[in-house]
Protein backbone atom coordinates (compact mmCIF):
# COMPACT_ATOMS: atom_id res chain seq x y z
CA UNK A 1 0.00 0.00 0.00
CA UNK A 2 1.36 3.52 -1.05
CA UNK A 3 0.59 5.88 1.59
CA UNK A 4 -0.03 9.74 -0.13
CA UNK A 5 2.61 11.64 2.23
CA UNK A 6 1.64 14.80 0.08
CA UNK A 7 -1.89 15.01 2.53
CA UNK A 8 0.45 13.97 5.95
CA UNK A 9 -0.56 16.31 8.56
CA UNK A 10 -3.15 18.52 5.89
CA UNK A 11 -3.57 21.44 9.20
CA UNK A 12 0.26 22.11 9.80
CA UNK A 13 2.29 24.26 7.46
CA UNK A 14 4.90 23.19 5.42
CA UNK A 15 7.65 24.31 8.13
CA UNK A 16 6.52 22.60 10.79
CA UNK A 17 9.33 20.74 12.43
CA UNK A 18 8.97 16.89 11.93
CA UNK A 19 10.76 14.21 13.97
CA UNK A 20 11.22 10.51 12.85
CA UNK A 21 11.82 7.63 15.58
CA UNK A 22 12.67 4.91 13.34
CA UNK A 23 12.17 1.76 14.87
CA UNK A 24 14.84 -1.83 14.69
CA UNK A 25 11.89 -3.79 13.70
CA UNK A 26 8.26 -3.87 12.52
CA UNK A 27 5.66 -3.07 15.07
CA UNK A 28 3.08 -5.73 16.08
CA UNK A 29 -0.64 -4.61 15.70
CA UNK A 30 -1.16 -5.06 19.62
CA UNK A 31 2.27 -2.49 19.55
CA UNK A 32 0.97 -0.15 17.40
CA UNK A 33 -1.98 -0.15 19.28
CA UNK A 34 -0.27 0.88 22.88
CA UNK A 35 2.23 3.03 21.00
CA UNK A 36 -0.80 4.89 19.55
CA UNK A 37 -3.01 5.20 22.93
CA UNK A 38 0.34 6.82 24.41
CA UNK A 39 1.43 8.91 21.42
CA UNK A 40 -2.21 10.25 21.59
CA UNK A 41 -1.58 11.05 25.65
CA UNK A 42 1.70 12.20 25.16
CA UNK A 43 0.72 14.95 22.58
CA UNK A 44 -2.35 16.38 24.07
CA UNK A 45 -0.24 17.32 26.92
CA UNK A 46 3.46 18.13 25.42
CA UNK A 47 4.36 21.69 25.86
CA UNK A 48 7.02 24.56 26.43
CA UNK A 49 7.61 26.55 29.39
CA UNK A 50 3.35 25.83 30.35
CA UNK A 51 2.34 26.28 27.15
CA UNK A 52 0.70 23.63 24.74
CA UNK A 53 2.28 22.91 21.76
CA UNK A 54 0.27 22.54 18.53
CA UNK A 55 1.42 19.18 17.52
CA UNK A 56 0.15 15.77 16.10
CA UNK A 57 1.91 12.23 15.48
CA UNK A 58 1.36 9.53 13.85
CA UNK A 59 2.95 5.39 13.17
CA UNK A 60 4.37 5.32 9.56
CA UNK A 61 4.58 1.54 7.88
CA UNK A 62 4.88 -0.68 11.28
CA UNK A 63 8.29 0.92 11.67
CA UNK A 64 8.01 4.68 12.64
CA UNK A 65 7.24 7.46 14.79
CA UNK A 66 6.09 10.56 13.77
CA UNK A 67 5.88 13.60 15.72
CA UNK A 68 5.16 17.23 14.13
CA UNK A 69 5.00 20.51 15.94
CA UNK A 70 3.86 23.41 14.51
CA UNK A 71 6.30 26.20 15.50
CA UNK A 72 4.60 29.17 13.87
CA UNK A 73 2.98 29.02 16.59
CA UNK A 74 4.62 27.97 19.52
CA UNK A 75 8.63 27.62 19.42
CA UNK A 76 9.49 24.20 20.85
CA UNK A 77 12.15 24.42 23.56
CA UNK A 78 15.30 22.50 24.63
CA UNK A 79 12.84 21.18 27.88
CA UNK A 80 10.44 20.26 25.85
CA UNK A 81 12.16 18.18 22.71
CA UNK A 82 13.85 16.49 25.67
CA UNK A 83 10.67 15.36 27.10
CA UNK A 84 9.51 13.61 24.01
CA UNK A 85 12.85 12.11 23.55
CA UNK A 86 12.41 10.81 27.06
CA UNK A 87 9.12 9.79 26.11
CA UNK A 88 10.14 7.66 23.15
CA UNK A 89 13.44 6.19 25.13
CA UNK A 90 10.60 5.45 27.92
CA UNK A 91 8.36 3.59 25.34
CA UNK A 92 11.33 1.65 23.53
CA UNK A 93 12.17 0.37 26.94
CA UNK A 94 8.57 -0.77 27.45
CA UNK A 95 8.63 -2.58 23.76
CA UNK A 96 12.28 -3.75 23.88
CA UNK A 97 12.53 -2.13 20.63
CA UNK A 98 15.65 0.69 20.07
CA UNK A 99 14.22 3.59 18.15
CA UNK A 100 17.59 5.89 18.13
CA UNK A 101 19.73 3.21 16.00
CA UNK A 102 20.78 5.63 13.68
CA UNK A 103 22.50 2.61 11.33
CA UNK A 104 19.43 0.60 11.02
CA UNK A 105 18.04 1.93 7.46
CA UNK A 106 14.59 0.64 6.18
CA UNK A 107 14.31 0.05 2.31
CA UNK A 108 12.03 -1.20 0.06
CA UNK A 109 11.17 -2.67 -3.08
CA UNK A 110 7.60 -2.66 -4.71
CA UNK A 111 5.93 -4.70 -1.16
CA UNK A 112 9.48 -6.11 -0.41
CA UNK A 113 10.62 -4.54 3.05
CA UNK A 114 14.46 -4.73 4.22
CA UNK A 115 16.14 -3.79 6.91
CA UNK A 116 19.94 -3.25 6.93
CA UNK A 117 23.14 -1.75 8.32
CA UNK A 118 23.65 2.09 7.01
CA UNK A 119 26.96 0.50 5.75
CA UNK A 120 25.69 -1.39 3.17
CA UNK A 121 23.45 1.42 1.18
CA UNK A 122 25.71 0.79 -1.90
CA UNK A 123 24.77 -2.77 -2.56
CA UNK A 124 21.07 -1.24 -3.00
CA UNK A 125 21.07 0.83 -5.46
CA UNK A 126 17.92 -0.48 -6.98
CA UNK A 127 15.61 -0.01 -3.63
CA UNK A 128 13.88 3.17 -2.15
CA UNK A 129 14.68 3.85 1.31
CA UNK A 130 13.17 6.09 4.18
CA UNK A 131 14.87 9.22 4.77
CA UNK A 132 16.33 9.44 8.56
CA UNK A 133 17.45 13.35 7.48
CA UNK A 134 13.76 14.47 7.38
CA UNK A 135 13.64 17.62 9.83
CA UNK A 136 10.57 19.41 8.53
CA UNK A 137 6.75 18.26 6.97
CA UNK A 138 7.98 19.90 3.73
CA UNK A 139 10.49 17.43 3.47
CA UNK A 140 8.12 14.54 5.19
CA UNK A 141 5.85 14.57 2.22
CA UNK A 142 8.28 15.32 -0.46
CA UNK A 143 11.63 13.21 0.62
CA UNK A 144 10.65 10.37 3.11
CA UNK A 145 10.91 7.95 0.69
CA UNK A 146 13.56 8.15 -2.39
CA UNK A 147 15.54 6.27 -3.86
CA UNK A 148 18.76 5.35 -2.43
CA UNK A 149 21.15 6.18 -5.30
CA UNK A 150 19.77 9.99 -4.35
CA UNK A 151 19.84 9.85 -0.58
CA UNK A 152 22.68 12.33 0.74
CA UNK A 153 24.00 9.17 2.77
CA UNK A 154 24.97 7.16 0.18
CA UNK A 155 27.72 9.94 -0.95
Amino acid sequence: MQLNYKHMFESFPENSQVWIYSSTRFFTNEEEVFITTNLDQFIRQWATHGTDLFANATILHHSFIVIVADENKVKSSGCSIDSSVRFIKDLGKELNIDFFNRMSILLKKEDEYKRIHFSDLSNHLEYEMFNPMVKTLKDLREKFILPVSESELIR
